[in-house]
């Protein structure tokens, strides 16, 4: 039996953020939802200047 020596290695998630996709993904993400946020924001304040008038 042929022994390897043990890698030090990182887990496999910190490796994964360190990934320039993930981190595109994850900014593109964040965008969407700062986006999303003011969508609602803007639909919410238009239904209700109108409703309280």
């Amino acid at each position: 039996m042929s022994e390897q020596p043990e890698k030090i290695h990182t887990s496999p998630i910190e490796d994964e953020r360190k990934n320039p996709v993930y981190r595109m993904g994850r900014a593109v993400a964040g965008f969407m939802l700062v986006v999303w946020a003011g969508v609602l924001a803007l639909v919410f304040f238009l239904v209700f200047r109108f409703w309280l008038s």
